[in-house]
């Protein structure tokens, strides 16, 4: 586009000046030529400038938002358990976070599980804490209101990595997952897949049957200063559940950068982008849907650059299925409510704890 534009102000200066000069008086044209010719390199100079100006700026952010989120001093600082499960509790989701607590329970009894409340109501928490009353569930108030207004946002999620960046800080080994996932294996295979990670590259998705470039608004490959090309093929790797550990090339390589682009509207919500209208039907298929994935698009992007594009480092192709299963809503609300009124109905749950 940069190119374009160029080339465009190029053709006009160099059509200005060959009409001023053929338009000017005969007995002044060696001088207007010398003068017009002298103003034209002058104006490409500015422009190739401005240019390179233009290539080479990153919006900056406020230092405070780093300080505030730890960035600037040592993520080792404290006591850190060895791994905790963690997720987060939106305004209306008690119901989905109450079924996913028990879950883990049942799943997981002996691991730490870390709920982040993000606007819960006082009655909406109080029930939540009457379900994480162990040693072994925490529910924790994270004020987002201090950072950017749309870090909050709903559709953005501009608030996972920055969770997620907390929760490094306070457990070695991660798994983040959404609230209404609903884990189907035991704990040995979550141990296998844990130590899988923890040996491999530090950070573990599911990929998904999308490309990178299908979900993601071409202007957030510019903010990171490389083609989409090269995501062409890249498969897109869910946010749902993923294993994170707090290593120096994860938390220097991936959370920096991630936390950054989610602290600048530039990187995180490019002109034009927008969460809905997704029109997978176009072909080729890698093609952009029309629809940004915003935090997802960003945490794919710098995977593929710091893994060098070869997402066997840091996902699996195998079908999460067998993990885990997700649980609506509307399902969660109306098994909380038969459970109040005594009802056992099975065909509420998509999953089993067998």
């Amino acid at each position: 586009m940069r190119t374009k534009h160029f080339l465009l102000v190029l053709c006009i200066v160099i059509a200005t000046s060959l009409l001023l000069i053929l338009l000017g008086p005969a007995g002044q044209q060696n001088d207007s030529i010398k003068s017009i010719v002298s103003q034209t390199h002058e104006q490409l100079r500015n422009l190739k400038n401005n240019l390179r100006e233009a290539s080479d700026h990153h919006p900056e952010i406020d230092p405070k938002y780093l300080a505030q989120l730890g960035f600037t001093q040592s993520i080792y600082n404290g006591t850190r358990a060895n791994f905790s499960v963690v997720t987060y509790a939106l305004a209306g989701e008690v119901a989905s976070t109450i079924l996913y607590a028990q879950n883990i329970a049942a799943k997981l009894p002996m691991e730490q599980l870390l709920i982040y409340d993000l606007g819960l109501s006082e009655v909406d928490l109080h029930s939540l804490q009457s379900f994480c009353n162990s040693s072994r569930c925490s529910v924790i108030a994270y004020d987002v209101s201090s950072l950017p207004s749309y870090v909050g946002d709903e559709n953005m999620h501009a608030f996972r990595p920055v969770i997620i960046h907390d929760a490094l800080t306070r457990a070695h080994t991660i798994l983040f997952t959404e609230n209404n996932i609903r884990l189907r294996i035991s704990d040995r295979e979550l141990a296998a897949l844990r130590s899988k990670t923890e040996n491999g590259s530090g950070i573990m998705g599911w990929t998904t049957q999308q490309a990178v470039t299908s979900r993601t608004h071409p202007k957030m490959f510019d903010y990171f200063d490389t083609d989409a090309d090269n995501f062409l093929f890249l498969p897109m790797v869910s946010l749902d559940l993923v294993f994170f550990v707090s290593t120096p090339t994860i938390n220097d390589k991936v959370m920096l950068p991630w936390v950054r682009c989610m602290l600048t509207p530039e990187c995180l919500h490019p002109i034009g982008a927008q969460s809905g209208g997704c029109k997978y039907n176009k072909k080729p298929q890698y093609r952009y849907s029309g629809c940004h994935a915003y935090d997802t698009s960003a945490f794919n992007i710098i995977l593929g650059l710091t893994f060098g594009f070869d997402e066997s480092k840091y996902s699996t192709h195998e079908d999460p299925g067998s993990l885990y299963t997700l649980e609506s809503q509307e399902q969660a609300t109306k098994i909380l409510e038969n459970r109040r009124k005594n009802i056992t109905d099975t065909s509420d749950h998509p999953y089993t704890d067998e």
